[in-house]
């Protein structure tokens, strides 16, 4: 009877997963509309706010905490349709290092292309992935704690 018990968690967990990689695979976006808008990453160290125009142009600023220290930078930007992603030629600048440690020279804007997911995750959009920096949107929250979970599992 414990083996059938066992056994019945087991399937469920396994169904769970799959249904949950299903959903979040179907969730990039396939057209470009979703990417235009104001997107904020906000973390212990710093609060980023990446910025996406319709004439594919970008400005992202970050703001150091706890001296507020500000640094803008622009760029260019296009959306890969088949992949999903937004890319951004270079000017990005990228705060931390793989470690989430802020990275020494960080105000001077990369040079290369930086490539991130436009992902949709209950009802709102993100740049990028939690695993490095995640942008949310700025538009009204349709779901109360949906950034929370999103940034969970993205």
């Amino acid at each position: 009877m414990t083996t059938d018990l066992g056994l019945k968690n087991f399937l469920w967990k396994s169904i769970s997963i799959v249904i949950l990689a299903i959903g979040i695979a179907g969730c990039r976006a396939r057209n470009i509309e979703p990417a235009y808008g104001t997107y904020v990453a906000d973390y212990g160290a710093a609060t980023e706010t990446l910025t996406l125009a319709r004439d594919g142009r970008f400005v992202q600023q970050v703001t150091t905490r706890p001296d507020n220290h500000t640094v803008t930078s622009k760029g260019h930007w296009s959306f890969d349709q088949p992949t999903g992603f937004v890319i951004l030629d270079s000017g990005y600048i990228e705060t931390f290092d793989a470690l989430g440690r802020l990275r020494p020279g960080y105000e001077t804007p990369l040079t290369g292309v930086v490539d991130m997911p436009v992902v949709s995750c209950l009802g709102r959009e993100y740049i990028g992935s939690g695993e490095f920096v995640l942008y949310a949107k700025k538009n009204p929250q349709r779901l109360p704690y949906a950034a929370r979970f999103c940034g969970k599992i993205l």
